[in-house]
């Protein structure tokens, strides 16, 4: 970009927390790297402090994002990952320890060590104030988290030559609140009117995203903010060339990626197996649930932890590294997808992207994404879904596919800096000219 860009690092900062990063996270990193390809950028990363927002140099944006890549363990062979060792062992029916480092969540104490080390290797830094960006800069907020917080935007009234540009991934809590904590709507509300108070651009992942931000941006009183929709890309981590495991090549296991909470309808599978394991036994089929734990995840997990011949056959992994995540699906009889909402949907993406087969909800995000291979079916339909999986055998051997450029993270980081350098080029020209007409009414 031709211009400096302040990109806002409030949700990398708390990468740490989790074990391993979430899509959206995937997506924020992959942007942070290409803003801060090395340290000598102009470009300065934004935070929130005790002493309010602040820029901090590429030097310092640079050693934290190489310390979450090490923290996330993106970077890792995955023999050296014992939660995949200990995922492989249970899908050969060898006996894992809940105890385990397969299993074991992270701990109150661990989610602090783990942020006081990324403290320490990223180096701390009073840093500057956002008044002294350069004029005409860029704020490019993706990870949306620090929306909720006004205080945090204020800023960009006194730096109206600033053009901001937000991320709004969706608006699933304002339209489907039974799906989120009375809290977790409060927030999202004001994540968008935030957008609707500040934004000069918007950024949406999908065309269904885009109606249903602008619809809701519309009720809160701003109906013309422009919203750019570009399509995520594949994880690079994910695209390596690789294959299947060959001790998973004849097990029988089908995968779903995502957070483990109602709105992800893991409910239904979990009742798509029960059904399985009672009318197959042993011979019934694996199903990977992969991801952290969200709302009311104790309560979803708990129906496998009661039940001991489902939990034979169902197994749930938070914290693989990439490169596991990456072999896993590549040996997986199908990619599972039943959420009941999604702004975009990127497991029917992945699971499309590495030809793997992929049953998906049929929702208006997967419709846009899908591909002729694509599956869909109605997300409260579990006989039709109890059917669909028993038509898929085992995934056997795969290797990754050739990955068509336009999904890599490169051309989405390029096409998103080039639309938003391209946007604030208009803002600033058209600012420039309201300044020179107020200067000559002013003579």
């Amino acid at each position: 970009m031709s211009r400096v860009v302040a990109y806002d690092l409030t949700r990398l900062f708390l990468g740490p927390l989790s074990l391993s990063p979430r899509g959206i996270d995937r997506v924020d990193v992959a942007l942070a790297n290409h803003f801060f390809p090395n340290d000598t950028t102009s470009n300065v990363g934004i935070l929130p402090t005790p002493w309010g927002l602040r820029c901090f140099k590429a030097q310092m944006v640079r050693r934290g994002l190489d310390h979450l890549h090490d923290i996330w363990a993106e970077r890792i062979d995955e023999a050296t990952d014992p939660r995949w060792h200990g995922l492989v062992a249970a899908l050969c029916g060898k006996a894992v320890s809940v105890g385990s480092a397969a299993h074991k969540p992270l701990r109150a104490v661990d989610k602090m060590q783990r942020m006081w080390m990324h403290l320490r290797q990223t180096g701390i830094s009073p840093g500057r104030t956002v008044l002294a960006l350069p004029r005409g800069a860029v704020y490019l907020n993706i990870g949306q988290i620090g929306l909720a917080v006004p205080a945090f935007h204020r800023w960009l009234r006194r730096r109206p030559d600033i053009t901001a540009a937000f991320m709004l991934h969706d608006t699933i809590p304002l339209e489907y609140p039974h799906f989120v904590s009375p809290s977790a709507a409060k927030h999202h509300e004001q994540m968008v009117r935030t957008a609707v108070n500040h934004a000069d651009l918007v950024i949406a992942t999908t065309a269904h995203a885009r109606n249903s931000i602008a619809s809701s941006m519309a009720h809160m009183g701003r109906a013309n903010v422009p919203i750019h929709v570009r399509g995520l890309p594949l994880p690079s981590a994910l695209g390596v060339q690789r294959s299947s495991d060959p001790r998973l090549a004849e097990r029988h296991y089908f995968l779903t990626c995502s957070t483990v909470e109602p709105r992800k309808n893991h409910g239904l599978l979990i009742e798509v197996w029960r059904r399985l394991v009672g009318r197959m036994g042993e011979r019934a089929p694996h199903l990977v649930i992969v991801g952290s734990r969200g709302r009311n995840a104790e309560a979803i997990l708990g129906e496998i932890e009661k039940d001991a011949e489902l939990a034979r056959h169902v197994h749930h992994a938070s914290g693989l590294s990439s490169p596991a995540l990456g072999r896993l699906t590549l040996g997986a009889a199908a990619m599972l997808c039943p959420s009941h909402a999604e702004g975009f949907g990127l497991s029917v993406l992945e699971g499309n992207a590495l030809g793997v087969p992929t049953i998906a909800s049929d929702i208006a995000s997967h419709r846009e994404i899908a591909n002729t291979e694509t599956l869909l079916l109605p997300p409260d339909d579990p006989d039709a879904w109890e059917r669909a999986i028993t038509t898929f055998k085992v995934g056997g051997m795969r290797s990754t596919p050739t990955i068509p450029s336009a999904m890599s993270e490169a051309a989405y980081c390029r096409d998103i800096a080039r639309y938003v350098d391209k946007f604030a080029a208009s803002k600033h020209k058209v600012h420039m000219i309201d300044n020179s007409r107020t200067d000559e009414a002013a003579l």
